[in-house]
């Protein structure tokens, strides 16, 4: 059983109290952009998608 290991990050989430600065982190740390964001009364949820994620418009 040898060969390479492929591991994947499929999805997480993280609360965090200052969202600019915390897109600004994963974008420069992990090359993670903005997909998707949706907006409810009394939180937000964001996506973060990397460059290799294919775009939900395909």
């Amino acid at each position: 059983m040898g060969g390479n290991i492929l591991a994947k990050f499929v999805h997480s989430m993280i609360r965090v109290s200052d969202e600019s600065r915390s897109i600004a982190f994963y974008e420069r740390a992990f090359d993670l952009r903005v997909a998707d964001r949706l907006d409810f009364e009394t939180f937000t949820l964001v996506y973060l998608s990397n460059p290799e994620t294919p775009s939900s418009s395909n």
